[in-house]
């Protein structure tokens, strides 16, 4: 996995909802785009928290990243 890797994914539009999954058997849920920065070296994740707003942060290397499972997107509330 590269960081360009992960971009592309960050930047389609619509987002799509991912997990990454890890070389140690882990994975992480990325909801939204505001928990997932790209940097030149690793990925930094945000944890999401209680009320959907992000928490703690890991700091993920790209070749730990063996595989990205796309998620499905939550249909959007409609009001009357």
């Amino acid at each position: 996995m590269t960081q360009k890797d992960i971009r592309d994914i960050i930047q389609t539009q619509p987002f799509q909802p991912f997990r990454l999954h890890m070389a140690d058997g882990k994975s992480m849920r990325v909801p939204h785009p505001d928990f997932i920065l790209a940097s030149p070296s690793v990925t930094v994740i945000a944890d999401e928290m209680p009320g959907s707003v992000p928490g703690e942060i890991s700091l993920v290397p790209y070749e730990h990243i063996v595989r990205v499972e796309m998620l499905p997107r939550k249909p959007r509330k409609t009001t009357a």
